[in-house]
């Protein structure tokens, strides 16, 4: 990994993910990198208007250093302020290898820049890994949790979740859901048990190489995607997701998966596009 950076813009969920993010930062010796994005519609509105919010903007971002500073005195810290579209902007300010961290509010209600639904946008249209923090984490966590739903983009979901869970010291557990489909065919007939055992045996293969020490546990349940990953992670640490898109563009710009468990989010998502966290 190259860099965390971290969306900021002075509200409680941008500081739930800086929050996060320097924790991050200081544990693998990352640089941090805080990024304001001011919106377009300020430049239309005029000269006076746009100057305010360069003005407002770089109080966010000292506010933001304050913050970072009262937690570590050594993480290499820089400053950047972006003008355009706060998921555009956001979405293409690191490369392939650096992690992005945004904080939400769990119900997807829309606060400030780089929250609600705009969390499902940057996590379809960011190429590096993406980190979704929730505000109201004042629950004992502990746990990593992995989706294991496609064979595509397994690699980086679960040695990623690995190694956050040898990090935490903490147990990861793999699952898979199958429910039932329209025509009746049940999770328990032969092709389909077959197929869940020789995707979870891959998982666990993967876990295995990436985190040899850590105790990982499967599951699989026959409810929807969405509900058993919720379900599973309410009281972990992190859940980490495949970038899949496999799902029908007409209903999500991500998959329906990765879209419902970001509306509905109850702890820290990773949706992991390289194995480096």
């Amino acid at each position: 990994m190259n860099a965390c950076i971290v969306g900021v813009d002075g509200s409680g969920p941008s500081d739930a993910a800086l929050t996060w993010a320097v924790t991050r930062a200081v544990a693998r010796s990352l640089p941090l990198v805080l990024v304001h994005v001011i919106e377009d519609e300020w430049g239309l509105a005029g000269s006076d208007f746009a100057t305010e919010a360069t003005y407002a903007g770089e109080a966010v971002l000292q506010a933001a250093h304050e913050r970072v500073r009262a937690m570590s005195a050594t993480v290499a810290l820089s400053e950047r302020i972006l003008h355009g579209s706060p998921v555009w902007e956001l979405a293409h300010a690191g490369d392939a290898d650096d992690l992005l961290v945004v904080g939400t509010h769990k119900t997807g209600f829309l606060h400030g820049r780089v929250l609600g639904s705009r969390s499902v946008s940057l996590a379809a249209s960011a190429p590096c890994s993406v980190m979704v923090v929730p505000v109201g984490q004042s629950i004992s966590r502990k746990g990593v949790v992995a989706g294991v739903v496609w064979a595509e983009g397994l690699d980086h979901a679960v040695s990623s979740a690995a190694r956050e869970a040898a990090r935490l010291d903490e147990p990861l557990t793999l699952v898979h859901a199958s429910p039932p489909r329209p025509d009746g065919v049940g999770a328990n007939d032969t092709e389909t048990a077959s197929r869940q055992r020789g995707l979870l045996a891959r998982a666990l293969e993967i876990a295995r190489s990436a985190a040899p020490d850590v105790t990982v546990h499967t599951r699989v349940s026959t409810r929807q995607p969405v509900d058993a990953l919720l379900d599973a992670s309410r009281y972990s640490s992190l859940l980490v997701l495949e970038p899949s898109r496999r799902n029908d563009p007409a209903t999500s710009i991500v998959g329906s998966t990765t879209h419902g468990v970001l509306m509905n989010i109850n702890s820290p998502v990773l949706i992991a596009r390289s194995a480096a966290i």
